[in-house]
């Protein structure tokens, strides 16, 4: 078995705690945005004060992670990559949050969500969710970069998915509200949505590869 400068460090100094608590404290992160996400698909993004709380509770957990990585001497993982991750996966979380407030401000324009909107949601929650199955790995002694791998694909499969709707999507768009008596207001309306809710799956793929990037460094 490959003897990895992790392996070596460890010999010497001991196990470190700050890999454990950034395993727990990145998992409670994840949670969070598995929570949020079953909630937003359940209001359809009308709840904008809950998904605000769900935010400001994971930017408590985010300043907890960003004070252990400044501080820590010894990790397992990557701090840049983890550090990156962090934001990611609050990112992820923020999304909501814009979409939620896009939809309060629009919500005239906007008064039921489309097939394909509410499919974008669910989509994004699945990523999201299989999103948390991966950080839960990094509890384990050593991340297997094969079912990392695994997992990762699947959730960038996800993300093309949800390219393709959103492309099927504005040329519907175009398409409806083409002629000049058209309401060019809610065209802006559902077209900036769309792009929200993509952002949202583009920022969970990103999470996904910054694990798998995690794990190829461990491997």
């Amino acid at each position: 078995m490959r003897r990895t400068i992790w392996d070596a460090v460890t010999s010497f100094f001991g196990p470190s705690k700050n890999n454990a608590r950034f395993a727990e404290l990145l998992q409670q992160l994840a949670g969070v945005a598995v929570e949020c996400a079953a909630h937003f698909k359940k209001t359809g993004g009308r709840d904008l004060q809950a998904i605000v709380d769900f935010e400001h509770k994971a930017d408590r957990i985010v300043d907890d992670i960003h004070e252990l990585l400044d501080d820590a001497f010894i990790l397992r993982f990557d701090i840049p990559d983890s550090m990156e991750l962090t934001d990611e996966l609050d990112n992820v979380i923020d999304g909501m949050r814009k979409v939620a407030i896009h939809l309060d401000i629009y919500h005239a324009q906007i008064d039921q969500l489309k097939p394909d909107a509410r499919e974008l949601i669910e989509i994004g929650e699945k990523m999201i969710n299989a999103v948390q199955g991966l950080a839960a790995m990094f509890s384990e002694p050593r991340l297997q970069l094969a079912k990392v791998r695994e997992g990762a694909n699947a959730i960038d499969a996800s993300e093309s998915d949800a390219d393709k709707i959103v492309a099927q999507a504005e040329r519907r768009l175009v398409a409806e509200y083409s002629p000049a008596q058209a309401n060019h207001l809610e065209f802006l309306a559902w077209q900036k949505l769309y792009q929200l809710l993509e952002q949202v799956t583009d920022d969970a793929n990103h999470c996904a590869r910054l694990i798998l990037s995690l794990a190829r460094k461990e491997a």
